[in-house]
């Protein structure tokens, strides 16, 4: 269906660094990650505000887990905050963890809302379970260098049973890794040598059959090998 629904606001003065479109709290929510160190939380269709949350620093990404009962978010510090959701308490900060040294671009959250990574400039990827403060696994960019290496997306495989995860670098280089245990990576290079593209996004198709990864000029479409990923076969992701 399409819909010729159409509505705008304003939320600020600064740059607004990304938006996430979640139901919980028995709505639509629109969560706005801006330079002036808030989260701005509105209502959808209506645009009306609900709550600011306020930080130190300016954030640049924020994503609510599936269940809608925690979200995390990250910005230009090695800071990666933790809320709980509730309709006594609303948006609670239950835990303020460190990534490595760099500040967070992007986070993301498994299907099953237990676990939840994010993407750093310095090249790493770092990945909690919420039931320990402690990482349980800290993945690395394909290259060394903070500009070319920096992790810019991360994003959790939610549906087909296949337990993916993949982050991407600023050029060049996404990764897939198996979310099941964290040990296994298969690292992709989208351009010849010595022709790095800039990466600007990826997502996983609904049933994460399908990979998609954007450059400045097009969109790469790979096929998850979903069979072998079912029957906790090896080989390879892709």
């Amino acid at each position: 269906m399409i819909s010729n629904w159409c509505s705008h606001t304003a939320v600020g003065n600064c740059i607004n660094n990304s938006t996430c479109i979640s139901r919980h709290l028995g709505g639509t929510r629109l969560l706005v990650c801006n330079n002036d160190e808030s989260i701005k939380i509105l209502d959808l269709p209506t645009l009306s505000l609900i709550v600011t949350l306020k930080f130190k620093t300016a954030i640049n990404y924020a994503s609510v887990s599936p269940d809608g009962k925690y979200m995390c978010a990250t910005g230009d510090t090695s800071d990666v905050y933790l809320y709980e959701i509730s309709q006594s308490s609303g948006y609670k900060k239950i835990s303020t963890l460190t990534a490595l040294n760099d500040a967070g671009f992007s986070c993301s959250w498994n299907p099953v809302s237990n676990k939840f990574a994010v993407a750093c400039q310095d090249g790493a990827v770092c990945v909690w379970d919420i039931r320990d403060s402690r990482k349980i696994a800290t993945l690395n960019s394909s290259q060394p260098s903070h500009i070319k290496g920096a992790c810019r997306n991360v994003k959790f495989s939610q549906g087909g049973s296949v337990d993916l995860m993949v982050f991407s670098e600023h050029v060049s280089y996404f990764s897939i890794v198996d979310a099941r245990n964290f040990n296994k990576i298969q690292s992709v290079r989208m351009s010849r040598s010595g022709a790095d593209v800039h990466i600007s996004g990826l997502a996983f198709s609904p049933k994460s059959t399908n990979l998609f990864v954007a450059t400045e000029s097009y969109i790469n479409e790979y096929l998850i090998d979903v069979e072998n990923r079912r029957s906790f076969s090896g080989g390879q992701l892709l």
